[in-house]
């Protein structure tokens, strides 16, 4: 096995692993020398590929790995399939809605289609590429409330939850409590948490094997968005949700 190939399988090994792993770990699992896995990281964490943690000396996938995959995600042809509807949600709305995907422990806005006018030219406009607070913004909390509960508890305590309105929820357990209720419900809102003054909408998109892959989301002023749970524009939301999920496969 060439060392390239090599570094392919620790990379997978590193996408695919429920957390940070040390050198031992690695070369125990794949059959590697760890003098070669040390050499190997070494070489991936100076392009970002991995990341170390300087207290444990534990390896994760890193940042330059979510930059290929946004590269590939906006060419996607999932966006495909959700831009006549996001452009729909967005006229019939007057906001601005975007599509996300779970990418790397991260929810990243992937499509966004902002309607403005003369008389809205205070719309808010979310950029591709964006990633999006899991603690606080609707498009990620609906996203991280569909993972695993072992996931989910070791992300919370692993994440660091700024504070970024008195609305932010920084309390782990009162999170986990908060994501438990939206998978119930089946849509987020973001209430001012992340931005005083700022409300959003999302819900899950579904494959054809069930899993969420995606949300859609609206988001605005806080006066245009009522967070009623008998809200029109919640109904909106998750019927779009349903609707791109139907086009790429799922069946409810």
């Amino acid at each position: 096995m060439s060392v390239l190939e090599k570094a392919i399988e620790i990379l997978n090994y590193l996408s695919n692993a429920d957390t940070n792993l040390k050198i031992t770990e690695i070369s125990t699992q794949l059959s590697i020398p760890k003098s070669t896995v040390h050499r190997i990281l070494s070489t991936l964490l100076q392009y970002s590929l991995v990341s170390k943690d300087p207290t444990t000396s534990r390896y994760e996938l890193g940042i330059q790995m979510l930059r290929y995959s946004n590269s590939f995600y906006n060419s996607f042809d999932f966006r495909k399939y959700s831009k006549d509807i996001l452009k729909k949600v967005s006229i019939s709305t007057g906001l601005t809605t975007f599509l996300s995907i779970w990418q790397l422990n991260k929810g990243v806005c992937i499509d966004s289609e902002r309607y403005s006018n003369e008389s809205n030219i205070l719309n808010l406009f979310v950029e591709v590429g964006k990633i999006m607070p899991f603690h606080c913004a609707a498009s990620s909390k609906i996203l991280l409330a569909y993972q695993p509960k072992e996931e989910i508890s070791r992300l919370i305590k692993k994440g660091d939850l700024k504070k970024y309105t008195p609305k932010t929820i920084t309390d782990p357990q009162k999170l986990i409590e908060h994501l438990k209720e939206i998978r119930i419900q089946g849509f987020a809102i973001c209430d001012e948490e992340l931005e005083d003054g700022v409300r959003a909408i999302s819900a899950p998109i579904k494959n054809l094997n069930g899993r969420v892959v995606a949300s859609i989301t609206i988001v605005g002023l806080s006066k245009k968005i009522p967070i009623k749970k008998n809200s029109a524009l919640i109904k909106l939301v998750v019927e779009a949700g349903k609707e791109i999920s139907h086009l790429i496969g799922y069946e409810s």
